[in-house]
């Protein structure tokens, strides 16, 4: 199973106009709740993680293992959705996910947990799998529900 993860508006919750809180190891702090949410769906399903913030291009795999870690996230994985190296144009989460879908969706079993509004046009197939979540709520008691309807309504393939 597989999670294309957003940081901002699921786990980083904090309001545009208030600067966020870094931890010890330089990173921003994770909304608590949100946190133990994205914990427990990773216990349940022992999914990977794939990244899709636009944070996944200032850090490497092993600084992120690092941060997840630090934070009590225990993913199978941790991969990025491309191999970016500068920011990509606004808007464009929804052709990141679609590309990654193209290349690796029909081998995987994948929730996407964003905030994007862009996620709207995706195609249905790839929409009924995107739990679109608030900004200042994140990955919520409702959010986790949905996605863990969402990985195990289909069969289980393996990780990528």
């Amino acid at each position: 199973m597989v999670i294309l993860l957003d940081l901002d508006g699921v786990l980083i919750t904090t309001p545009h106009w208030r600067a966020v809180e870094n931890e010890p190891d330089g990173f921003f702090k994770f909304d608590a709740r949100a946190t133990a949410n994205l914990a427990t769906i990773l216990a349940e399903t022992n999914a990977a993680l794939v990244l899709t913030t636009s944070h996944r291009i200032n850090h490497s795999l092993a600084e992120w293992a690092a941060f997840f870690q630090i934070r009590g996230l225990a993913p199978a994985a941790i991969s990025k959705v491309n191999d970016r190296t500068t920011l990509p144009p606004a808007g464009s989460r929804a052709d990141e996910v679609a590309a990654w879908v193209a290349a690796h969706g029909t081998l995987a079993n994948y929730v996407v947990l964003d905030d994007d509004l862009s996620l709207h046009g995706l195609p249905p197939a790839i929409k009924s799998r995107c739990v679109i979540t608030k900004p200042l709520l994140g990955l919520d008691a409702d959010a986790t529900q949905q996605a863990l309807h969402i990985l195990r309504s289909y069969p289980a393939l393996p990780i990528l």
